[in-house]
C-alpha cells in the first residue's frame, strides 16, 4: 500500500521553483533505536559521495586537458551508479544494514585524493537534503512498482512502456516537468539523458536501475552525466565516439531551483550533440541550434569591428584600418566563422 503525502521537509522541495513533486510512501516497520542508528550512519556516509561528486563536478570544468576532464567524468558517473546501488538496495530492504565496506573505502580514497578541491555545487542545497531526496525519490518509485506489479521483491511481471511512465511521473513531471514528446522518445534507442552532477546523476541512475530491474527487457536508458557551472555558462559532458549520430537528447537533474544550471546545460548540450534535438524542462533546442547562436554572436561581434574598418579606411587611416583587418581575420580563423565578402572587398581597395 502507499499514499501520496506531504511532510514538513517536503515544502522546502517545492518552493526551489521546478520541483513539484508528491512523492508517494512505502509503509515499513517502524525502526528500533539501533536501526534509526545505522540508518543515520548511512546517510552520512552517502553525503560524504555527494561531497565528492561536486568535487568532481568542479574538478572536470577546470581541467583543461580533454583527456583528463573526460577521465574525471567517467569517474563521477560511475561514482553515482554506486551511490543509486546503495540507495535502491537500501530502500527495497525494510530495515537499514551496514553500507559495503568495499564503498566506505573508495569513499575514504575518494576523499584524499579531491581533498584540496572545491566541493561546490553551484547553488546552497545541502548534501544532507540530496540524499533525503533520493532516498524519498527511490521510494516513491518503488511504491509505484507495487502498485503495478504487486511487489518490489517477487513482481508479477514485467512493466510495460506506459506503466514504467507512471513509475517515473515523478521524475519524468514533478521534478523535471519534461514535454510529452520528451517522454515519448526517453526510452528511444537514439535517446541519451544526462544527469548533471551532483544529485541529478545518481536520481538518473536510479531510475536507469529501476527500469533495468522491473522494465520490459525492450526499455533502455542510455546515460551520461554533465558538470555545469551556470555563473559562467559553461558545462562539459562526458562524450562518446556515436555522440554526433544522436537523435533525442534529454537533460535531467534531481532539483531544479530557479531553473539556470539546467538552462546552461541546455543551451551547451548542443556543440557536443550538433544533430539532436535537446529537451529540458526550462526549453527545447533544436539540432543546430547552439552552432547558430555561437555564429550569430561573433559575426555580431565582426560587425562592429567592420564598422570601425569602414570608417578608418575611408578617412584615409590605412594602417590603423588594416591592424583592425587582421584582428578580425585572428578572431574568425580563431572561432571558426568567415569574414563576410566586405571585408575583402575593401582591404582590396585599400592595397591598390
Amino acid at each position: 500500500m502507499s499514499e501520496i503525502f506531504r511532510r514538513p521537509e517536503d515544502n522546502f522541495e517545492i518552493l526551489l521553483g521546478g520541483s513539484h513533486v508528491a512523492f508517494k510512501k512505502l509503509e515499513r516497520p517502524p525502526l528500533s533505536e539501533q536501526e534509526n542508528e545505522l540508518k543515520l550512519e548511512n546517510e552520512k556516509n552517502l553525503k560524504g559521495g555527494i561531497r565528492i561528486l561536486r568535487k568532481l563536478r568542479t574538478g572536470a570544468l577546470l581541467e583543461e586537458d580533454l583527456i583528463v576532464q573526460q577521465n574525471t567524468l567517467k569517474e563521477a558517473h560511475h561514482f553515482s551508479e554506486q551511490m543509486s546501488d546503495i540507495i535502491l538496495n537500501q530502500a527495497i530492504s525494510e530495515k537499514p544494514y551496514p553500507i559495503d565496506p568495499s564503498f566506505l573505502e573508495r569513499l575514504q580514497v575518494a576523499e584524499d585524493e579531491h581533498a584540496e578541491q572545491d566541493d561546490d555545487s553551484g547553488h546552497g542545497i545541502p548534501p544532507g537534503f540530496s540524499i533525503q531526496n533520493l532516498f524519498r525519490a527511490t521510494e516513491d518509485m518503488l511504491a509505484r512498482v507495487q502498485e503495478r506489479a504487486q511487489s518490489t521483491g517477487t513482481p508479477t511481471h514485467k512493466l510495460t512502456k506506459e506503466e514504467m511512465r507512471y513509475v517515473l511521473q515523478e521524475f519524468l513531471r514533478g521534478t523535471n516537468d519534461l514535454t510529452m514528446n520528451a517522454i515519448d522518445g526517453f526510452f528511444d534507442k537514439d535517446t541519451k539523458v544526462g544527469g548533471i552532477l551532483s544529485g541529478g546523476s545518481v536520481y538518473l541512475e536510479l531510475v536507469k536501475k529501476i527500469v533495468e530491474k522491473y522494465g520490459d527487457p525492450s526499455l533502455k536508458v542510455d546515460s551520461f552525466v554533465i558538470a555545469v557551472d551556470k555563473e559562467n555558462k559553461r558545462a562539459v559532458f562526458e562524450v562518446d565516439k556515436s555522440d554526433k549520430d544522436v537523435k533525442t537528447v534529454i537533460v535531467t537533474d534531481d532539483v531544479i531551483d530557479k531553473g539556470g544550471t539546467l538552462i546552461t546545460a541546455l543551451w551547451a548540450t548542443g556543440e557536443e550533440f550538433p544533430n539532436a534535438i535537446i529537451y529540458s524542462g526550462k526549453g527545447t533546442d533544436e539540432p543546430g541550434g547552439f552552432q547558430k547562436r555561437r555564429t550569430e554572436k561573433h559575426m555580431s561581434y565582426l560587425t562592429g569591428l567592420f564598422q570601425d574598418f569602414a570608417e578608418l579606411s575611408e578617412e584615409g587611416k590605412n594602417d590603423e584600418a588594416l591592424v583592425i583587418f587582421d584582428q578580425a581575420e585572428k578572431y574568425a580563423k580563431e572561432n571558426k566563422v568567415e569574414l563576410q565578402a566586405g571585408w575583402h572587398k575593401r582591404r582590396a581597395r585599400i592595397k591598390k
